[in-house]
């Protein structure tokens, strides 16, 4: 009885996952040195990425009702830009991993690069608002950037280093994989 009562405070002290993403969106360090310490933050990073991508689809969708665009399709958006993200997010913050710790000399595991990583798409939120998509893909850049320091214990400067040089083979992986499947 003892231990199911400590499991449950323990369980009210842990942070939410809409109060982490909250931190997130505020782009603040300490959340993401938090969640990289945190296994339980796995799964909730895939959280952040699936909330994040359905906001996309959806502020697609409206982006496209108000260009006059086909619009349409938004629920098949939403599963494929869940599935898209999550795995591009793991293929890059795997490369970030690789590149950071063996180029730039960074500590860091895969988990905790994903971890943090995942945490920062938070910003995604906001992709359902139309028309706001690129303003939003820079805020995520931002916090992909903290995300990654607070990860690898890196300079600022050495991390947006990994990030880009992780980033080459990350974009011409997705771009071949596009070539393949819609290419003709």
């Amino acid at each position: 009885m003892v231990a199911s009562g400590e499991m449950q405070a323990e369980a009210l002290k842990r942070p939410s996952l809409f109060n982490r993403m909250f931190r997130a969106l505020k782009l603040q360090s300490s959340l993401y040195e938090e969640v990289e310490h945190d296994p339980r933050a796995t799964i909730e990073g895939v959280y952040v990425i699936a909330i994040a991508s359905v906001a996309q689809a959806v502020g697609r969708g409206l982006d496209e009702y108000i260009t006059g665009g086909p619009g349409g399709g938004i629920i098949l958006r939403a599963i494929v830009g869940i599935i898209e993200t999550a795995i591009g997010l793991a293929i890059w913050s795997y490369l970030l991993y690789l590149i950071g710790t063996k180029v730039f000399r960074g500590v860091a595991t895969p988990a905790e690069v994903w971890r943090t990583t995942g945490y920062a798409r938070s910003p995604g939120i906001f992709f359902v608002v139309p028309l706001i998509g690129p303003l939003v893909n820079i805020w995520i850049l931002v916090a992909y950037v903290i995300a990654a320091r607070q990860a690898l214990d890196l300079s600022t400067g050495r991390t947006i280093a990994a990030a880009i040089v992780s980033a080459i083979p990350f974009i011409l992986i997705q771009g071949l994989v596009i070539l393949l499947l819609f290419g003709r």
